[in-house]
């Protein structure tokens, strides 16, 4: 599992480095609605098996955002200070220069727009707002909105995270559920994302893979593939529980294909993701144990958050299109600025996460024999 999660997060950063291959590996937006199962089916695993004590709501989204903040913010931060040292050379990144066209909008939309990129939660609405005369109004996506609001944050990617965040919020009321319980809403959110388009065309990007009430089918596969390794571990394989995790799969697959049509090339990007959802039970199952398999997917989420910074670098360095020199230089700095956020950020900040939460079972279980 983690080197497909190191796959994934590779081709995002390989994507936005422009395919100097000249050929292309997971498409971005697969890559990212992938990923939304695997985090369904962790989220499903831990809070099953491990979040599900007294008091474990708020022990789960703090231990949640401290997994995502700490990578964030320090990449926000470098980002802003490359910034600001980039206007005194005279170059001005994509996010200073968005951030001076806004410059007299509302003190209420700067907020919004300042908050949402400190806190990371609210920038997944981004596609679906512009300023008009300066203040915030909802607009049906970004490709026609008279201000596109993306181009103002540091971490353009990061507004999958407040996709993610928005599950976090509502999984632990969800993915305990029986898995016909969870099928219903799975089955709901692509009937919306249907419904959508066929009531008002609200189709391709952002529709296809940036509204959340949608891409919570996505989230939901993936609890029902855990229900599916669950059983498998315990020794009792359930026929009902692998039908309908696949038949969810194949569903999720024609709903992308319909509500994003571009060629036969979708069907080879939408067919990755139904055999890399439906294989995610078994690859759990094989790696979990794997020491090396556990890092290399630890730096899925490094890669993911730091990449658009390195390319910006990079770019300012030879100031011309991505060549296959500068494109290798963006992808294995990459990988390098990855690795130290992942053993001088993360790790420091799991093992305190891991120590907190074994706190409050420590805690819990104290109070129980009480």
């Amino acid at each position: 599992m983690g080197a497909l999660r190191f796959l994934l997060a590779l081709s995002v950063a390989y994507g936005h480095a422009g395919n100097f291959l000249k050929f292309p590996l997971v498409p971005g937006d697969t890559a990212v609605q992938t990923f939304f199962v695997i985090s369904g089916f962790y989220m499903a695993l831990v809070l099953n098996e491990k979040y599900n004590g007294p008091s474990s709501y708020s022990l789960f989204m703090s231990n949640r955002f401290a997994r995502l903040f700490p990578t964030y913010l320090a990449v926000l931060a470098a980002t802003v200070v490359a910034g600001i040292v980039a206007v005194r050379f005279g170059i001005v990144l994509p996010f200073v220069e968005a951030w001076r066209s806004i410059a007299s909008s509302d003190f209420s939309a700067k907020l919004f727009l300042g908050a949402s990129q400190l806190l990371i939660f609210g920038q997944d609405f981004y596609s679906f707002l512009t300023l008009k005369d300066g203040a915030l109004i909802p607009w049906p996506g970004f490709a026609t909105a008279p201000v596109q609001l993306y181009p103002l944050a540091p971490i353009p990617q990061a507004w999958t995270l407040g996709i993610e965040i928005s599950f976090y919020l509502i999984a632990p009321f969800i993915v305990r559920r029986s898995g016909v319980a969870i099928a219903s809403l799975l089955f709901a959110s692509l009937v919306l994302r249907l419904y959508l388009q066929a009531a008002y065309g609200f189709e391709g990007d952002p529709w296809s893979y940036r509204f959340f009430p949608s891409e919570l089918a996505l989230f939901l596969a993936g609890a029902l593939g855990y229900r599916v390794y669950r059983a498998h571990a315990d020794g009792q394989p359930n026929g009902r529980n692998i039908a309908l995790f696949a038949i969810a799969i194949l569903c999720i697959g024609a709903a992308l294909l319909v509500n994003r049509w571009n060629g036969m090339s979708r069907v080879g990007s939408v067919g990755f993701l139904v055999v890399a959802s439906l294989a995610i039970p078994w690859l759990f199952a094989l790696t979990r144990s794997n020491v090396k398999d556990t890092h290399l997917g630890e730096l899925s989420y490094p890669i993911y958050i730091c990449h658009m910074l390195v390319i910006w670098l990079v770019e300012m360095v030879f100031k011309s299109p991505v060549t296959l020199t500068s494109g290798a230089i963006m992808m294995i700095g990459t990988l390098a600025l990855s690795a130290v956020l992942y053993l001088y950020v993360d790790t420091p900040v799991d093992r305190w996460r891991q120590r907190r939460f074994e706190r409050q079972r420590k805690r819990t279980a104290e109070l129980s024999a009480a």
